[in-house]
C-alpha cells in the first residue's frame, strides 16, 4: 500500500511541477486576400513576332516593404474538374492532347512592392483564355 501512496504522490507532483507562468503571446498572423480575373483579350504579349510568345497581365497590387521583405506572397488560379471549382497554386501546368498534337498551358508569377503580373506560356497562337486568380498575401 505505501508504494501506491508514494506512486499516487509521485504523480501528483510531477503534474503540479509541470505548470508555471505563462509565456509572451506568440506572433500574430495576418492575411489579406485579393482576386483578379484576368480576361484573355487582356493578356499582353511578350517577345518579338514569329518567336515563341509567352503573355503577361500586370495588376496594383501594394503590397509594403515589410510583406515584401519579411512576408509571403502566395497565387491560385481557379479551375473547373469534373464540374468542381478548384484552386490550383502557381507555378501550374494543364498538359493538354488535341487532335494528337501535346502541348501545355504553363501559368506562374512575380510581384514587387507595387504589382503582381501573372504569365501565361500558351502555346496555341492565340491568347490565353480568361484566368481568375487568388492573391494571398501572409505576414
Amino acid at each position: 500500500m505505501k508504494k501506491y501512496v508514494c506512486l499516487f504522490a509521485f504523480m501528483i507532483f510531477a503534474l503540479i511541477a509541470c505548470e508555471g507562468p505563462e509565456g509572451p503571446a506568440g506572433e500574430s498572423l495576418s492575411l489579406e486576400t485579393y482576386y483578379y480575373t484576368v480576361n484573355s483579350r487582356d493578356w499582353q504579349p511578350i517577345g518579338e513576332a514569329g518567336e515563341l510568345t509567352f503573355y503577361q497581365y500586370i495588376a496594383d497590387l501594394d503590397i509594403g516593404n515589410y510583406i515584401y521583405e519579411q512576408g509571403d506572397v502566395s497565387v491560385f488560379m481557379f479551375l473547373t474538374d469534373n464540374n468542381n471549382e478548384v484552386q490550383a497554386p502557381l507555378p501550374y501546368s494543364i498538359p493538354h492532347t488535341d487532335g494528337g498534337i501535346r502541348w501545355t498551358e504553363h501559368y506562374t508569377f512575380d510581384f514587387d512592392q507595387g504589382t503582381v503580373s501573372f504569365y501565361a506560356d500558351y502555346l496555341r497562337g492565340e491568347l490565353p483564355p480568361t484566368q481568375e486568380f487568388r492573391v494571398v498575401l501572409t505576414w
